[in-house]
């Protein structure tokens, strides 16, 4: 029974943290008695050792694994508290936060950091663990124990503190924790008698994870890390959750115009998916994906120092989530806003800012803008082009005309050159990261004389391009819209062209490669072919969220960020 009973207790003990630990260090003392013994024969320690049999913790102890012990002496912690908390929690918050493997006598350049059974990391020098002192050294016969004036401090890391407590967080905790792995390493283990033909275990080491983990590059449990995170109170995840919830609007059942490469070149295709089941996990995912932030990389640095009611002052912060061209950042003002009305709270490997609004901008975070590059192939394959010809094309500074204004985006183009005299280039482009939302459309067209240094302003000819736009309506069927007018451009310079305005009513992102598509043809008669060209220069196609263009003209000095190729706009 009593095995049984260890067993039970126990199991909730330990975690792997052994390469930490230097086992090479030697204890002081001969004493022959355990460290069990020593603690429990201990006059001043007598509050500690009513604590250890309550968690179990006086088997272990009694067992032939080193440790070492950091006892606090009687009356120099709140023994009331500690004795009438769970005994999960005592375990974790202090029994665990007292002990370490091995043998820990004197403080050496070899151990500047001690780490303990919950993984805490206490910083060991001479005379003092954790900033309490030291106050006595035993050693024992199964390792050393060490008497201090006062408990060690224990704060929660960032992943523990994701529980209801002073904060009402309960959304993002129980989603949070939905993904939780524990799994008991057997291996690591330190196995006990057969009880009932089950195996027990005097010391359990488990392996915990998270699946959430890598899906956002921040590992929070991490004792060794550093890293900030905003946390949203239930109201803040409601609300973000609601503004996000638009952007996802998915049916089961639609049709895909797919390359083929014969015949007519299209094809309609059937796809299913889980409209449900994708948007629930599509929205939980934007609503997490921009709350972490790495203290040790560029500006975020400035995250170690900010407090609650400061106003943060960097160029940008880099979240460990990847968007669509690398991590996520936000610069100055919005970075700014991340932290207005939130409340700083200290922990272990880093800190948490909780806060009754998330507020990220619709356009940095949930619905940011979309490029994509004309020179970028493999959204308009050969398949693609009618009439025509499409190269993809690259141009230096240094072989740039100079009289050319504007900056190429990538340092590269789309070069599409009608098959014959008389006819007009036809392409489609597929778009990616598409939402259930408005965009405003871009076309950037790269003039003739991008490279021709001989060919003056006089004599460059113009585009005239008529847009479509190929998408789903909601009951699945394609669609194939033609935008009003046709779009001329500013053949002097690399020119950013407003297309139009579109609303897509279902979202792509998330679906596979099944996309909506943009297709542009020339309209160049043989009566304009003095005036205009039809061999079509793409710089790249731009689709920008309405809420961002309608900002970012009633804010000029507004920065978005350079990577989004906005700043053509």
């Amino acid at each position: 029974m009593t095995a049984a009973l260890t067993v039970g207790v126990l199991t909730l003990a330990c975690s792997d943290w052994d390469d930490h630990y230097d086992a090479d260090i030697t204890a002081t003392g001969t004493a022959s008695s355990n460290l069990w013994e020593n603690i429990s024969s201990n006059a001043e320690l007598s509050q500690f050792t009513a604590l250890l049999q309550k968690t179990g913790y006086d088997k272990v102890l009694a067992e032939s694994q080193t440790y070492t012990v950091w006892a606090p002496k009687d009356n120099t912690f709140d023994y009331n508290y500690y004795n009438s908390i769970s005994t999960d929690k005592l375990l974790r918050e202090f029994v665990l936060n007292h002990i370490s493997r091995y043998n820990y006598a004197v403080a050496d350049e070899k151990t500047p950091t001690i780490y303990m059974l919950n993984e805490k990391a206490m910083n060991f020098t001479s005379g003092q663990i954790g900033g309490v002192s030291i106050a006595k050294t035993l050693g024992t016969s199964n390792g050393v124990l060490q008497m201090l004036d006062g408990k060690l401090p224990f704060l929660y890391n960032i992943y523990e503190s994701l529980e209801p407590g002073d904060f009402a967080i309960d959304s993002i905790s129980n989603y949070y924790h939905s993904y939780d792995i524990k799994v008991l390493n057997t291996a690591k283990s330190v196995q006990g008698p057969v009880v009932d033909g089950q195996i027990t275990y005097l010391d359990s080491v488990f392996d915990e994870s998270n699946r959430l983990y890598p899906l956002y590059y921040a590992y929070i449990n991490r004792e060794d890390s550093n890293y900030t995170m905003i946390v949203p109170t239930n109201e803040a995840w409601t609300k973000a959750k609601e503004t996000v919830s638009k952007y996802f609007n998915y049916v089961d059942k639609f049709t895909f115009l797919e390359n083929t490469g014969t015949g007519t070149y299209r094809k309609e295709t059937p796809v299913e998916i889980d409209a449900t089941y994708l948007r629930d996990s599509m929205i939980n995912y934007m609503v997490m994906k921009d709350l972490f932030y790495n203290n040790n990389l560029y500006d975020n640095e400035a995250l170690n120092t900010l407090q609650t009611g400061q106003t943060l002052r960097v160029d940008s912060l880099v979240g460990t989530s990847y968007a669509l061209s690398g991590r996520s950042t936000v610069y100055s003002e919005d970075a700014a806003n991340l932290f207005e009305g939130a409340v700083r709270v200290d922990k272990s490997n880093g800190a948490i800012f909780v806060t009754d609004s998330l507020r990220m901008r619709t356009w940095t975070s949930w619905n940011p803008p979309i490029k994509v590059e004309g020179e970028n192939t493999s959204y308009m394959q050969s398949q693609n082009v009618f009439n025509s010809t499409a190269t993809a094309t690259y141009v230096t500074t240094g072989t740039q005309n100079p009289a050319v204004k504007g900056k190429l985006s990538g340092n590269g183009y789309m070069l599409v050159t009608p098959n014959t005299t008389s006819t007009n280039p036809d392409i489609y482009i597929y778009i990616p990261h598409v939402r259930s939302a408005v965009y405003n459309i871009y076309c950037v067209i790269v003039p003739e004389h991008i490279t021709n240094t001989y060919l003056s302003e006089d004599e460059v000819k113009k585009n005239r391009i008529k847009a479509r736009i190929g998408y789903n309506e909601t009951s699945g069927s394609i669609k194939d819209y033609a935008m009003a007018g046709f779009v001329e451009n500013d053949p002097t310079k690399i020119d950013t062209v407003f297309v139009g305005e579109f609303e897509f009513p279902i979202a792509y992102e998330g679906t596979g490669e099944y996309y909506p598509y943009i297709r542009l043809q020339s309209q160049v008669s043989s009566s304009l072919t003095n005036t205009h060209t039809r061999t079509i220069r793409l710089d790249c196609l731009l689709l920008i969220p309405k809420e961002l263009d309608e900002y970012r003209k009633a804010h000029p000095d507004y920065k978005y960020y350079e990577g989004s190729g906005y700043s053509y706009y």
